[in-house]
């Protein structure tokens, strides 16, 4: 590949990349349905065209400002092929692995919890599709982690199964719990991280884990 060619795909990736991020700053602050291709291409410094060009449709581009809020810029990388879940998945001490996984659920979280209100005004919609195919595949995937990452990590109490701990991840490493405890109410990422992993390791392993 030559050099002028390089450079305009570099141009055209830091473009599109700046669209994303200036479409994900606004449905923060504005709300999906007030947040103008205009304003989005305001906001990114391009012409509302390239906005159009790139994405194609409002809708096309909540699906990427989708994407990248959960799988992280650049390239997509699936949650459990991540580092943080490598770690916590080789981590034999309970607590440890425990730590791991809710602090890297968090920086997912972290990520997804301004934008909650935005998915769930739009979730009936056709723009909704991405995130209620998201939700679908969440829940199965949490009650996958406990069974497979968690559980074998330590003796358990008695009356824990693969359903009650998925259950508690569910809601426990959801966007909703998130939101609430760090951005209405004021907790710091770790303490979020502290509290959550107590609970778990508490609900789910015997006292001497």
């Amino acid at each position: 590949m030559d050099s002028v060619k390089r450079s305009r795909q570099e141009q055209a990736a830091a473009t599109r990349q700046r669209i994303v991020d200036a479409a994900y700053d606004l449905f923060c602050e504005l709300g999906y349905r007030a947040t103008t291709m205009a304003l989005i291409a305001e906001r990114a410094g391009v012409a509302v065209q390239t906005v159009y060009f790139t994405f194609r449709t409002k809708d096309g581009l909540l699906q990427e400002v989708h994407s990248q809020t959960v799988l992280g810029r650049g390239t997509p990388v699936a949650p459990m092929d991540q580092p943080w879940y490598r770690a916590a998945a080789a981590e034999a001490d309970p607590v440890r692995a425990t730590s791991v996984l809710v602090d890297g659920i968090g920086t997912i979280l972290a990520r997804v919890a301004p934008m909650l209100p935005v998915f769930q005004a739009v979730v009936a919609d056709p723009a909704g599709e991405v995130y209620r195919r998201s939700e679908a595949l969440r829940r199965p995937a949490m009650y996958d982690v406990a069974r497979e990452l968690l559980l074998p990590k330590g003796d358990l109490r008695p009356g824990v199964d693969d359903a009650y701990a998925g259950d508690l991840l569910v809601v426990l490493l959801g966007p909703e719990i998130y939101r609430m405890y760090v951005l209405e109410l004021g907790w710091s990422h770790d303490r979020w991280v502290n509290w959550t992993a107590q609970i778990l390791l508490r609900e789910l392993f015997a006292a001497s884990t």
